[in-house]
């Protein structure tokens, strides 16, 4: 699996929750499913809404939850990447 270039030891509240709004503002536009690594997600925005959930529950434990928080922001980039790849189509 490739390194993922999103890991942070510690994320500040203000990324995390730029990260989260991003994905709510955008919740009925989401793949149904996403592969990105080796990791597959059958059901990205409910995936997406637990994760949201999960994380901004353990904010205040900053270690806690840096990798987790680096696989929402690789789906995040992926996301934006075929977006403008989508754009550059059109």
């Amino acid at each position: 699996m490739p390194e993922n270039i999103y890991y942070k030891k510690n994320v500040s509240t203000k990324e995390s929750e730029e990260c989260f709004r991003w994905f709510e503002e955008r919740m009925d536009q989401l793949p149904q499913s996403i592969k990105i690594y080796s990791l597959y997600f059958p059901d990205l925005p409910a995936t997406v809404r637990r994760m949201i959930h999960v994380l901004r529950g353990r904010m205040h434990k900053k270690n806690i939850f840096s990798g987790e928080y680096a696989v929402l922001e690789a789906v995040r980039q992926k996301l934006i990447l075929q977006q403008n790849d989508i754009q550059k189509d059109i």
